[in-house]
C-alpha cells in the first residue's frame, strides 16, 4: 500500500476516534504519523474502572499488519514499556487489514481484567487487586513526557 493511501486510512480512523467518548489519541512525534499514544478509560465493573490508561501504537505496517502496543505507565496488567503480544490484537493470527484502531484500543482496555489464561508477553501473569487499585488514582494524575497527554485534564 502506498503511503499515501495509508495516511488517508490513519487520518480516518484519528477522526473517528475523536468521536469515542473513552479514549483520546496523541502524535509524540508530528513528524512521524505511524507513532501514536492513546489514553483510554479502564474497563466498566472492574478494578480499573476509574483509571485512565496511556498507550503507544507503532501503526508503520498497518493495516496491513498488526499493530505493536506497549502500555507506557504502571497499570497492574501489563509490564511497563514492554512490546504486548497478545493473540488477535498484536500477532499474525486473528488479524485482518479491517481492524481499526479503536477496536485494538477497546480490546486492550477489555483484556486488562482477564484475570485467567493471561498468556503471551507483556502480560503480568499474577495480577493483583490490592496494586491495581492502588494504580488507579494515580494514572489519574500520569503526564507523558512525550505527547504530553495529561490524565488531569483528560475524559473532564
Amino acid at each position: 500500500m502506498q503511503r499515501q493511501d495509508k495516511m488517508k486510512i490513519l487520518a480516518k480512523q484519528f477522526g473517528d476516534m475523536k468521536k469515542n467518548p473513552d479514549m483520546k489519541a496523541f502524535f509524540p512525534n508530528k513528524n512521524n504519523p505511524f507513532i501514536w499514544h492513546v489514553s483510554f478509560k479502564g474497563p466498566q465493573d472492574s478494578p480499573f474502572q476509574g483509571g485512565i490508561y496511556h498507550c503507544e501504537i507503532n501503526l508503520a505496517d498497518y493495516p496491513e499488519d498488526r499493530v505493536r502496543l506497549q502500555l507506557l505507565h504502571e497499570n497492574g496488567s501489563y509490564k511497563v514499556n514492554s512490546p504486548l503480544c497478545i493473540i488477535g490484537i498484536t500477532t499474525s493470527t486473528g488479524w485482518t487489514p479491517g481492524t481499526t484502531i479503536e477496536s485494538v484500543i477497546s480490546a486492550l482496555s477489555v483484556l486488562m481484567d482477564v484475570p485467567y489464561g493471561r498468556e503471551g508477553l507483556g502480560y503480568i501473569f499474577e495480577t493483583n487487586k490490592e496494586d491495581i487499585l492502588r494504580l488507579v488514582p494515580i494514572s489519574q494524575s500520569y503526564v507523558c513526557a512525550k505527547c504530553g497527554a495529561d490524565h488531569s485534564t483528560l475524559f473532564k
